[in-house]
């Protein structure tokens, strides 16, 4: 296993099967452009919509250390249209076109920390931050954050271009990785599951707590809830935001 551990983190994706944690090196990439996705890889991504989003990180790579993790290809969520369709007069009055079905299966929790430059009367010092990924992202609508969770793996899929073109890996062809709302098919590798994941509209970065665009974080997936960072990071047990 140390041998597959060095072989991924020479692809950007450290890995502690031990714990349970994957590690990445990123960025903020929105602060307050409407968000559909928590994580895409750059330069493939729409890093216009998401909030983080990393560099010269293997998706190949991560993929592998989240099965080495223990994941197993889940469920996307199911949409059903409602049978009879509600009148003009119904939906007028909130009733719903279609039914939702979670996606189920194995998933991960995602946290993010960075480091920042804090000046005050006393001078200047670094503080850390650390965070669920779900309280770093804003439904505008309901005014609250995302629901907590872990990210449900769905694994991604294999595509072709055209019937003459080779299969390519869609998550890895696209960029797109963790996904805050529904969509189908799953391209992406994992989806987040808040009650209003079907919308589209609501999703906004939590600027309240972000740092500028641009600025570097390190993203953590892990098996388990975590109360603190890990040792790894070198940041106090009472850093802000823990699980």
């Amino acid at each position: 296993m140390e041998a597959v551990a060095a072989e991924l983190a020479g692809k950007g994706v450290r890995f502690d099967p031990e714990r349970g944690l994957i590690e990445l090196d990123g960025r903020i990439a929105q602060t307050y452009e409407p968000l559909e996705y928590l994580l895409v890889a750059r330069p493939k991504g729409k890093d216009y919509e998401a909030l983080l989003a990393v560099e010269d990180v293997s998706v190949g790579a991560l993929n592998t250390a989240l099965l080495l993790a223990g994941m197993e290809p889940g469920r996307n969520a199911k949409f059903a249209l409602v049978q009879p369709p509600p009148t003009p007069e119904e939906m007028a009055q909130g009733a719903p076109a279609y039914t939702v079905e979670p996606p189920a299966g194995t998933g991960m929790y995602i946290y993010v920390w960075w480091e920042e430059e804090v000046r005050d009367a006393a001078g200047a010092r670094s503080e850390r931050y650390f965070y669920r990924a779900e309280d770093l992202v804003l439904n505008a609508r309901s005014e609250r954050t995302y629901q907590r969770g872990p990210w449900i793996y769905l694994g991604s899929r294999f595509v072709r271009p055209h019937k003459d073109a080779p299969e390519l890996f869609a998550a890895e062809a696209e960029g797109n990785l963790v996904s805050i709302v529904y969509f189908d098919p799953s391209n992406q590798l994992m989806t987040g599951s808040d009650p209003e994941a079907d919308n589209q509209h609501v999703w906004y970065p939590n600027f309240y707590l972000l740092p500028e665009i641009g600025h570097p974080v390190k993203i953590l997936f892990s098996r388990e809830p975590l109360d603190a960072p890990p040792p790894t990071l070198n940041a106090p047990a009472s850093a802000e935001g823990g699980r």
